[in-house]
């Protein structure tokens, strides 16, 4: 068990220094994903923009008992699935004349529709790349599902306790998380990439490696000398280029 333990820290050792030692085409690779992430997201990618509304629910014109305010609680899920119906918003989309922008399944994906816990409390989000276009089309998808809903259940129209409001600022991921995001995974997809080509490695590059792969036992080692092993490979280069230039004038 110790051997084992010894081998895989050796490793991880190796590891780190082959790591330590392509640091700077990872950083490189880093900034490369990263400037090109942020550019991408901030050319590349409509900003979209939401404007929210809010709806009160009740279930009579005044509240009686608690169990009147559990029913209260209960029925927002119907409300949510009136107010993203087909005949809902093809209506809104109708009144707005917006048939050549959008339709039902387009603007189907640009709402949603919230309730917090323990409240009678709905809030109808619509996001759209036009912040005015976007407030435009909230009230109006506010005003024709509290229509719709009074008629269908046959209630009292629930109140409209908050109207939608232009925000100018984008909604979702911002450039520079993005850019973040994405020099991370420049990072992790070069360092896989070298860690891949060091376990696919099974040269020969060291007497431990003998020892390790081989199984053997080295009794002496041979020293080279690297400038003189330069000065022969420079030499048989030079005489080589030599002798293709004379076959070729010949």
């Amino acid at each position: 068990m110790d051997n084992k333990n010894e081998e895989i820290e050796i490793d991880l050792k190796e590891l780190f220094f082959v790591l330590r030692g392509k640091i700077v085409i990872i950083i490189l690779t880093m900034l490369v994903f990263g400037v090109g992430g942020g550019l991408a997201s901030h050319y590349l990618v409509t900003p979209m923009y939401s404007s929210t509304s809010g709806v009160y629910v009740l279930t009579n014109e005044t509240v009686l008992s608690y169990a009147d305010l559990q029913i209260g609680n209960s029925i927002t899920n119907d409300y949510i699935q009136m107010i993203q119906s087909r005949t809902v918003l093809e209506t809104v989309i109708k009144n707005l004349h917006m048939e050549d922008q959008l339709d039902y399944k387009q603007f189907r994906s640009c709402i949603s529709v919230s309730n917090p816990t323990d409240t009678r409390i709905l809030n109808i989000t619509v996001t759209y790349e036009d912040p005015r276009i976007a407030k435009t089309l909230v009230d109006e998808l506010t005003n024709v599902a509290i229509d719709r809903i009074s008629l269908i259940m046959d209630t009292k129209e629930p109140n409209i306790f908050e109207t939608g409001s232009i925000n100018n600022i984008p909604v979702g991921r911002s450039a520079k998380k993005t850019a973040v995001i994405a020099a991370f995974i420049g990072a992790v997809l070069s360092c896989g990439l070298f860690i891949i080509l060091y376990l696919m490695d099974d040269t020969i590059h060291t007497p431990e490696d003998i020892e390790k792969y081989l199984g053997l036992n080295t009794l002496a080692s041979i020293p080279v000398d690297e400038e003189e092993r330069n000065k022969k490979q420079k030499r048989y280069g030079l005489f080589s280029k030599k002798n293709k230039k004379k076959s070729s004038n010949k």
